[in-house]
């Protein structure tokens, strides 16, 4: 009876964790043709919060206004996401991998890497913050007229 009651629970914890082990390559679907979506306005990727807000959209899109909004875009998404506080030291490289006209605007990625330390006042006697790592991550921006929209891909070599 012990050995079934094991087995049993044996074969629920691997039924449990059968997707767990080979995990995810953050790799997405071509599809390259669909553009984004009207409703998801500009602005409405959350950005964590910090001191950064999101950058402006662009009046016009053409390849150079693009590669702008989305390397500035990805910047303060990583800094606002390594930040703590005012005490934050945080020193991030990102690159715009490609711009690629599509029919309906422009696919870009974007890939950064970088770290934050946080300290503490001078006069203070706590111990200094985390240090926290951004280690290389890479994203697809869709920029149309209406809509940004962002997805991890696989990462890119090391900025």
């Amino acid at each position: 009876m012990r050995r079934q009651l094991g087995l049993a629970l044996l074969s629920a914890l691997v039924l449990v964790t059968a997707g767990c082990a080979g995990g995810s390559t953050g790799t997405v679907t071509d599809t390259a043709t669909e553009p984004p979506t009207a409703t998801l306005q500009p602005g409405e990727i959350d950005v964590p919060d910090g001191p950064k807000a999101p950058p402006d959209r662009p009046s016009t899109l053409n390849e150079s206004s693009v590669r702008e909004y989305v390397r500035t875009y990805e910047y303060r998404y990583a800094y606002n996401s390594l930040w703590i506080n005012e005490y934050t030291n945080v020193s991030l490289d990102c690159r715009v991998d490609d711009v690629t006209r599509r029919e309906w605007g422009y696919e870009t990625v974007v890939t950064c890497t970088g770290y934050s330390n946080t300290g503490v006042p001078a006069n203070a006697t706590a111990t200094s913050g985390p240090h926290a790592d951004w280690f290389t991550q890479s994203y697809r921006y869709r920029v149309s007229a209406a809509a940004t929209q962002r997805q991890r891909v696989e990462n890119r070599d090391p900025v």
